[in-house]
């Protein structure tokens, strides 16, 4: 693999703070780099720019205005301050919603507003699977990026890349949040170090050869998602899943979850935004399940099952106990969490 180029993005000072550690890192995250790759020994050689993104709505949706653009990068990592963290947060989901509790740097204030009404969007990078000794630091995984500028520019860039043409991969290339307490609680030189760690299981975010698969998630009038159970006579039958299967090469995420859907249930469907990604690993390979937000577009929400023998409606982390497919247990749980 040859040269990745990162963007590494941090915020100005804000709410009566002179400094702020996301730009104070940012600004060191320049020019050519070499990382070591989280799985083995080799060298990742990274091309890293960075930006200060003013605390207003100009700077939340900076880097979404440049995706739109053309610009293109293999990773985007944005940094924020946490004043309440003590240790570094990765930040699985953006939520679609806004609530300031106090005004931005331009005197902005919003009490609470919806960004889109879309739903809340989920990287497709799962860092629950990383390893501890390949990060520098112990780290926290949340599903709430707060509802301030650095959940706003979280939800703006994940809304222009996933709209943004990507067909060389099935999906665009990542982006997450990181989240850092401040200088007064963690070793700066630490920090950066943990930075570049997260940018590295970014660009390879697997142990083994990534495949990636998609899952729908069909939500009714009331609140419920789909699942299906797996035939008899089917590889790992009588679990419940988010019905979905592998993307095919050069194909899209959006074509596969409506081929998929044809295919095993005779549904028509939209696919929408990913709501976050679940790694599998099984035999040789790992499994990226990418759960998809989906709608029905067809006349019918009534399945014809081919390779499942039945469906049920429930909510998140709701109801009966089930068999799972894979870790299709914690994407259920994971749709229980709340704003």
């Amino acid at each position: 693999m040859g040269k990745f180029r990162v963007l590494v993005t941090g915020f100005e000072p804000f709410g009566g703070h002179t400094t702020n550690i996301s730009s104070l890192l940012a600004e060191q995250c320049v020019g050519l780099q070499h990382l070591a790759n989280p799985w083995n020994d080799s060298q990742i050689e990274v091309e890293f720019t960075f930006d200060i993104l003013s605390v207003d709505q100009a700077g939340s949706v900076k880097t979404a205005q440049r995706i739109n653009e053309g610009e293109s990068w293999d990773a985007i990592l944005h940094l924020g301050l946490c004043e309440q963290c003590s240790l570094p947060r990765i930040e699985r989901r953006a939520q679609d919603v806004v609530r300031m509790r106090i005004p931005d740097n331009a005197g902005r204030q919003i009490t609470d507003e919806v960004l889109t009404g879309d739903g809340h969007r989920g990287s497709w990078i799962d860092p629950s699977i990383w390893r501890e000794e390949a990060l520098p630091l112990p780290f926290e995984i949340s599903t709430d990026a707060g509802t301030y500028l650095c959940n706003e520019t979280y939800y703006r860039t994940l809304e222009a890349l996933i709209s943004s043409p990507h067909k060389s991969r099935a999906l665009p290339n990542p982006a997450l949040f990181l989240h850092l307490p401040s200088e007064t609680q963690i070793d700066i030189g630490l920090a950066l170090e943990f930075v570049k760690a997260t940018v590295a299981l970014m660009l390879y975010p697997t142990p083994l050869r990534p495949v990636d698969v998609v899952a729908a998630c069909l939500i009714n009038a009331n609140g419920e998602h789909m699942l299906a159970r797996r035939s008899v006579g089917h590889d790992q039958q009588g679990t419940w899943e988010f019905p979905g299967g592998k993307i095919e090469v050069d194909e899209s995420w959006k074509t596969a979850v409506i081929r998929e859907l044809d295919e095993e249930l005779g549904l028509a469907v939209e696919p929408l935004h990913p709501l976050g990604t679940w790694v599998h690993n099984r035999n040789d390979v790992s499994l990226l399940i990418h759960l998809i937000a989906c709608q029905f577009t067809g006349t019918s929400s009534e399945p014809d099952l081919r390779v499942h023998d039945r469906v049920l409606w429930k909510r998140g982390g709701e109801g009966e106990e089930l068999e799972w497919t894979g870790r299709d247990d914690e994407m259920d749980a994971h749709l229980a969490q709340s704003d």
